[in-house]
């Protein structure tokens, strides 16, 4: 409250208008450069083999997942990456005003699309922020896309790709190694994947850590 009055009353001493972002919705994608997944592709289908499919409360029974039934964050195949998402996360939840992860709450499972695979929109609202590392994609993969979190209003703006108060919805092209930061109540979803190649994701859930 006190902060909302100082910014009142400095803004009342301005004589410029002033646009305000209120309440901005934030995503980071961090790019880790010295990574080499090959590794790691191999262990997630030989993994695939061995473990029961997870998500049984999804709508889409037929991609391949450990959610549940596999934490990427206790394999120690995955450490030496996870060690650098949880530093890139740490940075992420800083930077929008927390102190930190528990890092020993993190859960982390792996996703295999094959063609005609999807995810349905969701969120993972108990939870504070959620990553999608991209593990083994390529140029015709298929995208991530978001949702615009504001309440749907039938006064729709016209699109501008330019003008980010006009966009519904935003989509992120998969890019080996790259890694996608988000609040955890942010919906969205993978599109189709039309491509014979598989597409394979780590996700990860974070809670707020006190240290």
């Amino acid at each position: 409250y006190y902060r909302i009055r100082l910014f009142c009353y400095k803004y009342e001493k301005n004589t410029k208008d002033l646009m305000i972002n209120l309440f901005p919705t934030p995503l980071k994608i961090v790019t880790n450069k010295s990574f080499k997944n090959t590794d790691l592709v191999k262990h997630c289908h030989k993994l695939s083999k061995k473990v029961d499919r997870g998500g049984n409360n999804w709508i889409n029974k037929n991609t391949y997942n450990t959610c549940t039934t596999h934490n990427i964050c206790k394999d120690i195949k995955f450490k030496k990456l996870n060690d650098w998402i949880y530093k890139e996360v740490n940075l992420f939840v800083k930077e929008i005003g927390f102190k930190g992860v528990d890092k020993s709450k993190t859960i982390g499972w792996f996703n295999i699309y094959n063609k005609k695979d999807f995810q349905e929109l969701h969120n993972h609202n108990f939870h504070l922020v959620s990553a999608i590392y991209y593990l083994k994609t390529n140029k015709n993969s298929a995208k991530t896309w978001f949702k615009n979190p504001l309440p749907e209003n039938p006064n729709t703006p016209e699109f501008d790709s330019n003008n980010p108060y006009t966009w519904g919805t935003y989509f992120v092209e998969p890019k080996n190694n790259n890694l996608i930061i988000f609040k955890s109540n942010l919906d969205h979803c993978v599109e189709t994947q039309q491509d014979d190649s598989t597409r394979i994701t780590l996700a990860y859930n974070f809670d707020l850590g006190g240290k």
